[in-house]
């Protein structure tokens, strides 16, 4: 009886009532991944034509064959740095984490905004995607704790909406940045990714979820162990 009434109960919660129960630290991770995507999309929509755009006058004018090149290298580590950074965040704890990636991310804005010949504008590209790739694990495994079966749907899908919140407005910065100069898209980007340095304070820090001891060498090979279970793939 008690758990059909505690059903109902759910049942009849408006949205609102829901979000009003999300805690704290829930919301902070939120605009922390919604100023790091207002950043990244900043760069990511507008930066095929810095690359290569022919009659762009300040523009690094590399061949399309360059851009791609830049391009297939950004993809590798931005989607394969994940799968064996979650094991370090879990390891060295999610806020740590973040902050590394934070750091990360605003030498690679850096580099790209400073640099214009071939290699070292691609190497601060790069370090950008790895950046982005141990972001996720870390604030991923924070949210995550902040949830459970009770409020998961609306947590995840009051993440993802404000998730595109960010992605919307990227590109109206680029371009309002872009009226300034190119070199201004990329400092303002570091700028506004640099914001999640402060929002760190405004949450506590939770505990991560894998093994808190061993060395770097371990938790790469218990990152490759359970990459090699069957059922993964």
């Amino acid at each position: 009886m008690s758990t059909t009434v505690e059903a109902l109960s759910t049942r009849q919660q408006t949205m609102a009532d829901q979000l009003r129960q999300l805690p704290r630290a829930f919301w902070m991770l939120n605009l922390m991944e919604m100023l790091e995507r207002l950043a990244y999309y900043g760069v990511r929509v507008v930066i095929p034509i810095y690359i290569a755009q022919a009659d762009e006058i300040n523009g690094l004018h590399f061949t399309q064959s360059q851009k791609g090149f830049i391009f297939m290298l950004w993809a590798l580590v931005q989607t394969g740095v994940p799968v064996f950074s979650g094991g370090f965040a879990d390891r060295y704890g999610y806020k740590r984490t973040i902050a590394a990636s934070i750091a990360i991310k605003v030498v690679g804005y850096l580099l790209m905004a400073t640099q214009r010949e071939f290699w070292p504008f691609t190497i601060g590209c790069l370090v950008l995607a790895f950046g982005t790739a141990i972001f996720k694990p870390g604030l991923w495994g924070s949210l995550l704790l902040q949830l459970d079966k009770r409020n998961s749907s609306i947590g995840w899908g009051a993440f993802y909406m404000l998730v595109n919140i960010g992605g919307f407005f990227g590109p109206p910065l680029a371009h309002f940045l872009y009226g300034v100069s190119w070199p201004a898209v990329f400092y303002g980007c570091a700028v506004i990714v640099s914001l999640n340095f402060a929002m760190l304070f405004t949450y506590p820090d939770v505990a991560a979820g894998g093994v808190q001891s061993g060395g770097v060498l371990r938790v790469a090979a218990t990152t490759l162990r359970n990459l090699a279970r069957p059922r993964l793939a």
